[in-house]
This record gives structure tokens, sequence and C-alpha cells, in this order.
């Protein structure tokens, strides 16, 4: 029966091929596994490029699938396969599954991918990144809803780069009072990273500073220019 698949995702590849090599049959058998690519999100699926290894069996296996279709091939025996999956605009994908069935006729499964914008990449040491999707009520530090899903990206990006540590950098345009401009972006740059810290993400990774008017990102004259400064921006410390 398809979807039958039995599989352990495991973070040590030594670790899952001791196991299999005790534990799985050793027994022939013609099994059709069929696999696919589909969006975490939306379950939509994807045209893919697929790399897999059956470690016991000694044999490599490449092919693609499209939409509507499955890549498949014949497994000969109980056995641990490590898959590669690439998918153009998405994160290449690497799985190891113990396929512990020997009498199953049929084997089918679906490896979950991310897209490759749902983190930050090729970060360098200095660099400042505007968070252009992050907003506040105006001459507030009251964070918008809105702002979730691209500071869920900058949470998603420290996650997966647990050596990044970055200072969140607040500014304003150069209107009205000036003190109270510094202290607005304090506060808005504060906002962000207790946003951060309080999704798991330690303080001691984090900075925050608010520059008001200092720094501009463009000419003060029209206001065009003036939105233009009113940002919020994650500077990349250490890699």
């Amino acid at each position: 029966m398809r979807f039958q698949l039995v599989f352990f995702l495991v973070f040590s590849l030594t670790a899952t091929l001791a196991v299999a090599q005790k534990t799985l049959s050793a027994k022939p058998t013609k099994t059709l596994f069929a696999i696919k690519a589909v969006d975490e999100k939306t379950e939509a699926e994807l045209p893919a490029r697929f790399a897999i290894r059956a470690i016991l069996a000694k044999k490599n296996y490449a092919g693609t699938s499209r939409p509507g279709t499955e890549y498949t091939f014949m497994l000969t025996r109980a056995d641990t396969l490590n898959v590669v999956v690439n998918v153009p605009g998405y994160l290449e994908a690497e799985e190891v599954m113990v396929v512990t069935c020997d009498t199953c006729a049929n084997y089918g499964y679906a490896v979950q991918m991310e897209k490759a914008d749902t983190v930050f990449r090729n970060l360098k040491e200095g660099q400042a990144i505007q968070l252009d999707k992050v907003f506040f009520d105006q001459s507030s530090y009251h964070l918008r809803t809105e702002s979730y899903d691209q500071l869920d990206k900058l949470l998603r990006t420290l996650q997966t780069a647990p050596t990044l540590k970055i200072e969140i950098a607040g500014h304003t345009d150069n209107v009205g009072d000036r003190r109270l401009n510094q202290l607005l972006s304090e506060q808005r740059a504060k906002v962000i990273t207790s946003y951060l810290i309080t999704r798991g993400i330690p303080e001691a990774r984090l900075r925050h500073n608010g520059y008001g008017s200092s720094r501009p990102a463009a000419p003060n004259d029209v206001e065009e220019n003036k939105r233009k400064n009113r940002r919020v921006e994650f500077v990349v410390l250490a890699k």
C-alpha cells in the first residue's frame, strides 16, 4: 500500500547506518519506491531533481519529477536511503530514511521543501540589510502585525546560523525634535530585539541601537527620500 513508508529522520548518518546494518533484513525484494517534492506550506507538488544513495545495496539513483508525477525506482532490499532533493527557488533538502519493510510492493514519500527566501543568505560581516517589510504605527514603536513575516525570516536566519551575531539599528528622518527621533529609533530597535529574544535567540547574539536622523540613507529633501530614511536595518556583526 502506498505511503506505508516507515522512516526515521536523523541528524547523524553514521548512527543511522549503524542501526540499519544491525536491524534491516537482507531478504531480496522488489519494491517500487516513489518520491516527490512538495512546498512545505501549500503542499503544492514541485518539479524536482533527486539524487538517492541506497547504502546497503550500494546503488545510486538519480532522476526528476514534475507536478502530477513521481520519480520512481526499484529497491532490491530493505535499506537506508540518503536522499538529496533540489528544486529551483528552494533550499536543497537532504534526508536519511531507514526503509524497514521487505514485503511491501510500493512505498511513497513526499519531501517537504523550504523556499530559499525564507532565510537571508550570503551574509557578510559589516553588511546592513534593510527590513523593508517591518512597519510601525506613525511616530510610534508599536509593531504592526504585517511585520511578522519578515521578522520570522530573520528569526529563521538566526536559528540556522548559530554563530551569527547582529545589531538591530533604528533610523528616522530629520522631521521633528531630534531627541525624540533618537528615542523613537532606539525603542523601535529594542522592540524587534525583544521579538527575537522571546522566540529563543540568545540576547548575547543581539545588539540594538537607535541612530535617529544621524545616518540618512538619502537626502532629507523630499518625502520619498524621507521615507527611505525612516527604516530599521540589521547589521551583521559576526558570522
